[in-house]
């Protein structure tokens, strides 16, 4: 009986190592399999959206062009003139181009800067080694200057994309400019009523602290109608720029170029598995042996315990027999 035991004892626990095993074999199958394709995935997927984003981007920038360019140049120098009041129109621009020499675009973007009287608001150069360069600049360029300036700097290489607006602020700059001269009027008013009065403390009170409240008004209108003197005297153009050696512009695909891209999706796939691979094995390795460490006293034990309970076993067994033979 004590081997029956011994032996039942013994196959559940390896039972349940062998479980353990299985389970953890399965969660770093599924974990692989997930790093494995979940890459290709996106990586198919994104290149799908890129193409179809550069296609669009081209298109709203042709309609943009013909639309917003169009109008503009029905317009004397940008600041036309409706009901006898100047136009105050807020100008954006947003280029994206490809280039050949990243580094000698660079410099031709800060040279035509200086030639059209701009300044640089925000710049953005990635020189990561081994990586593609890429830069991008937000750049003010006085409303004079917005259309000869995006006609130069669409010259350094090829426009991937091109994107305007154009926002008229006309009504409310003409509404803060009433708004202000209005204020102002209740101020003064104010001011002297302040000065001439003789009234109980409180009184005065309630005439500064109204007041302050007229004129907290008046220079938060003058900070509105600062900022759009400034978006309106100077147009904001953000240009972006990468290097690409020998580029060729995207075409709509046909069924040969889908087949090759699906090629080559796949033999990029197969490089990304195998690297994955590789890299799962590594990672794998350190936890393999710390496994391995801590089943080993488990697996020792419970040989040891087969093993005895073998030797017991077998000397119950020999006087037994001896017995029945002296019977």
């Amino acid at each position: 009986m004590n081997a029956n035991t011994h032996s039942r004892n013994s196959f559940a626990l390896r039972r349940l190592v062998s479980g353990l095993l299985y389970i953890v074999l399965f969660v770093f199958v599924v974990g692989l399999l997930i790093s494995l394709f979940l890459p290709a995935v996106n990586s198919a997927r994104s290149s799908s959206r890129e193409a179809i984003r550069q296609n669009d981007a081209r298109q709203e920038a042709l309609e943009k062009r013909e639309g917003i360019g169009g109008a503009a140049n029905n317009e004397d120098g940008h600041q036309g003139v409706v009901s006898g009041l100047p136009r105050k129109i807020i100008y954006e621009a947003e280029i994206t181009l490809t280039v050949q020499d990243f580094f000698a675009s660079e410099a031709a973007v800060t040279k035509l800067v200086k030639q059209y009287g701009g300044y640089f608001a925000d710049a953005y150069v990635d020189r990561t080694y081994g990586e593609q360069l890429s830069g991008r600049w937000r750049i003010r360029i006085p409303v004079t200057q917005f259309d000869p300036f995006l006609e130069a700097v669409s010259r350094l290489g090829v426009p991937e994309s091109r994107h305007q607006t154009a926002q008229d602020v006309t009504e409310e700059f003409v509404d803060l400019e009433a708004r202000i001269s209005n204020k102002k009027r209740l101020e003064k008013r104010i001011v002297e009523l302040l000065s001439s009065s003789s009234g109980k403390i409180k009184d005065v009170i309630a005439v500064e602290r109204e007041l302050a409240r007229v004129r907290g008004e008046i220079e938060q209108s003058e900070g509105r109608l600062r900022y759009l003197t400034d978006r309106t005297e100077f147009t904001t153009v953000v240009v972006s720029a990468r290097e690409v050696h020998e580029y060729v512009p995207p075409e709509t695909p046909s069924f040969l170029t889908r087949m090759r891209e699906t090629l080559g999706y796949s033999l990029l796939s197969l490089r990304d598995f195998g690297e994955h691979m590789l890299v799962a094995t590594v990672f794998v390795i350190p936890w393999l042996l710390v496994l391995g460490v801590l089943l080993c006293p488990v697996i020792w034990f419970v040989r040891k315990r087969n093993a005895k309970g073998g030797t017991s076993s077998g000397g119950e067994e020999t006087p037994k027999k001896e017995t029945s033979g002296s019977h």
